[in-house]
């Protein structure tokens, strides 16, 4: 066997851990050359400093390099995607170590893995205040919904840390509460944690969690978001979307709810499928209860987060491992990218900005070419871009090539705290009246009605004048 000559970037413990890793072992296809460290007088071993980690390409040609190890896991986001830059210019298979907070949080081991979707699209994340947290938290009780979900358990890891009274995981899948239940209550032994298995579509269950528990504040994650599934399940769509988001926010008012943050979608934005339609709906919802509620009801909008569940990254990255062909509906379509872990702070931080009645939306950044990515993706893994096929496959009904993430009428969006906008939009109040029509009689529709009255009621902001 013909062992790979390999890089190993750092020179600290973790370096340490995994030269020692991969020279004990029997099978090895790795031989270690040297190591890059902007440290003039560290060891590894007996193998040789080559320099500072500017020196990288350089070392790669050199050095005949064939694969890079990054095992500096504290390094910054900004000196990680330059590293990672380089290596996919010169087309060298490349592994990382996980960061540091994904190994202090048990999501990941201290362990090689190959570059993933997360690694190539990453940036200076937004760093919560938990000092504030924990004064908007503590001795409150906090109700998240969708609690087992992507973005739904990130935001109980995140609220956890502010040490609430109590924290309610209200979730319609009993595994995933389950195991955020577990996780949770292993990390933090001493807050009280309600596992609490309903289905907001079901109004009395509701009412008697908020009977029993009092919640303070609700983040509301759970939703329908499988575009293509809910374009053909439009009942389900509106049941869980729209209905299940009025009937949280209804028993939200009569329990004099303190905050209510529900989060949305740049699907919602002029919206061209059944799932986008029902969530546009359900971010009325919101802002009509606001208007006549104590309760101050706001609503985060953001585009896709790297990792999630339906995510199609991560389908990217197994074709191109499994020797697949790499599946894309369009070579032109572009997407908002963000990582679990700040879409979900930023989340917490609106809830702390909110007055009623917004709708924030979160800097995404520039909106990223999926091909781009997928070729990125194809580079990291050591292979070249002309062994792996491509296929694309047509966009799917109501698909668009582009995502938006205002609407015409939220004029002038303003920057009111660090990467969070919001924009100007009130519904009119007639339609709550529309809206609650809709959801009285939805089951009694053909399925082509039904989605005629979806997008009527999404196209109330022109029968109203606001564009």
């Amino acid at each position: 066997m013909v062992l790979k000559r390999t890089l190993i970037i750092g020179g600290g413990e973790a370096a340490h851990y995994v030269f020692h890793t991969l020279t004990s072992r029997a099978t090895s296809e790795y031989q270690i050359i040297g190591l890059l460290d902007d440290c003039s007088d560290v060891k590894l071993n007996k193998i040789p400093r080559f320099g500072g980690l500017n020196q990288l390409e350089e070392v790669v040609r050199t050095e005949n390099i064939a694969c890079v190890l990054l095992a500096i896991p504290s390094l910054e986001h900004t000196k990680r995607k330059q590293i990672l830059d380089t290596c996919i210019s010169l087309q060298i298979e490349t592994q990382v170590l996980p960061i540091l907070q994904d190994i202090f949080a048990g999501k990941e081991k201290i362990a090689m893995r190959p570059v993933a979707y997360q690694d190539i699209i990453e940036r200076d994340e937004f760093e919560l205040d938990y000092q504030k947290v924990a004064r908007m938290v503590n001795s409150k009780t906090i109700l998240v919904t969708g609690a087992g979900g992507s973005i739904g358990s990130e935001i109980t890891r995140q609220i956890m840390r502010g040490n609430p009274q109590k924290l309610i995981l209200l979730g319609h899948g009993e595994a995933s509460i389950y195991n955020i239940h577990r996780e949770l209550k292993k990390a933090h032994p001493d807050v009280e944690l309600v596992p609490c298995i309903a289905d907001i579509q079901n109004k009395e269950r509701l009412t008697a969690v908020f009977e029993m528990h009092r919640p303070d504040i609700v983040y509301h994650a759970a939703a329908h978001k499988h575009v293509p599934l809910m374009e053909e399940n439009s009942s389900e769509a509106i049941a869980n979307n729209a209905q299940g988001t009025w009937n949280l926010a209804e028993v939200a008012n009569e329990f004099n709810v303190d905050k209510f943050v529900m989060i949305s979608t740049d699907k919602a934005v002029k919206p061209t499928t059944v799932m986008g339609a029902s969530k546009r709906v359900a971010e009325k919802i919101v802002q009509l209860f606001n208007q006549m509620s104590q309760t101050h009801f706001c609503v985060v909008r953001f585009g896709n987060v790297l990792g999630s569940r339906g995510s199609v990254v991560p389908l990217f990255h197994d074709q191109i491992c499994n020797g697949e062909p790499v599946t894309l509906t369009h070579p032109d379509m572009e997407r908002y990218f963000m990582t679990i872990p700040e879409a979900s702070k930023l989340v917490i931080q609106a809830s702390m900005l909110t007055v009623g009645g917004e709708i924030f939306v979160l800097d995404m950044g520039e909106p990223i070419k999926i091909l781009d990515v997928i070729h990125k993706l194809i580079d990291l893994t050591g292979q070249k871009r002309e062994t792996v096929s491509i296929e694309f496959i047509g966009i799917r009904k109501g698909e668009k090539v582009q995502e938006e993430l205002f609407e015409n009428h939220e004029e002038k969006p303003v920057l009111i705290f660090d990467k969070i906008f919001v924009g100007e939009d009130n519904p009119h109040p007639a339609e709550l009246v529309d809206i609650q029509l809709l959801l009285d009689n939805y089951m009694g529709f053909t399925e082509q009605e039904r989605k005629e009255q979806l997008f009527r009621l999404v196209e109330l902001d022109w029968r109203y004048g606001k564009i």
